[in-house]
């Protein structure tokens, strides 16, 4: 559903706010959340609403806790960014989450996503430092950019199911200071530069089957770039012990303080 705001949209904000109204403003046919006017500390969205407009909810930095009803599937871009004592939020029915929807909530801690979430767009979680553990649903599709750059994530675990394929973008978990370790099965797919770059704390990662070739055919082993603490890179053991090349070339070995990480390669029993 369109998140983005019409003329129409607007002239019902400009007339709620005229009268002095507070609390969620919804479009005419009630299925878009336009604006939070006002400056709450909680919000339950009502039922049937389909959509949260882009920057419905941004910079209300009162705001503690959510609710979003089941039948809310989209949220729009940074309908919630840097709603900076955002603690909680529930999302049962999400489906989509636009560009930078939570980016800046410095105190986001409790979100749990539901198996219906497909896709997170660029920076959604971006400067999340309180998002310390997240469920990545099964049928997730797309990770984009910087999705969770510079959170505050410590572990990852991505199983994706047999039915389905998740792509995770550039730095999408780039500069998680605090991540320590990685797991991801067979049907994630790496498909460009840098997704785990700068994670210092990064000690072990875990690929079910090893996918560095990014979208144009290049071995990308990038990913890994400024990982100073990494002690193994766990692979399934095979027949023929030929991994990918996990060791960096070009200009980007000039930039990041690299090792040698074939070294710590590590075939799985």
């Amino acid at each position: 559903m369109n998140t983005r705001l019409t003329k129409e949209d607007q002239a019902i904000i400009k007339e709620a706010k005229g009268n002095k109204c507070s609390g969620p403003i919804y479009s005419e046919d009630g299925l878009r959340l336009l604006r939070v006017l006002g400056n709450p500390e909680f919000v339950e969205v009502e039922d049937g609403v389909k959509a949260i407009c882009d920057e419905a909810f941004q910079g209300l930095d009162n705001l503690h806790d959510v609710v979003l009803p089941a039948s809310v599937v989209d949220l729009g871009e940074r309908a919630f960014a840097s709603c900076i004592k955002l603690f909680k939020i529930t999302m049962p029915g999400v489906d989509y989450i636009g560009m930078e929807s939570f980016a800046h909530c410095e105190n986001l801690k409790e979100i749990a996503f539901p198996e219906t979430l497909g896709k997170i767009r660029k920076a959604a979680f971006a400067d999340c430092k309180a998002l310390e553990e997240i469920n990545i649903p099964s049928h997730m599709k797309i990770i984009d950019k910087s999705a969770f750059r510079s959170s505050g994530l410590k572990s990852l675990n991505i199983v994706i199911s047999e039915d389905c394929k998740c792509w995770i973008y550039d730095r999408s978990f780039a500069s998680c200071k605090h991540l320590e370790s990685v797991y991801l099965n067979k049907n994630v797919k790496i498909v460009e530069r840098m997704a785990f770059a700068g994670c210092t704390s990064l000690k072990t990662i875990e690929f079910e089957q090893p996918s560095l070739t990014c979208c144009t055919g290049e071995i990308n082993a990038t990913m890994l770039i400024g990982c100073t603490s990494l002690e193994k890179i766990i692979v399934p053991k095979n027949k023929y012990n030929a991994y990918p090349d996990f060791n960096i070339n070009g200009y980007e070995s000039d930039q990041f303080e690299t090792r040698d990480f074939n070294s710590l390669v590590t075939p799985k029993e």
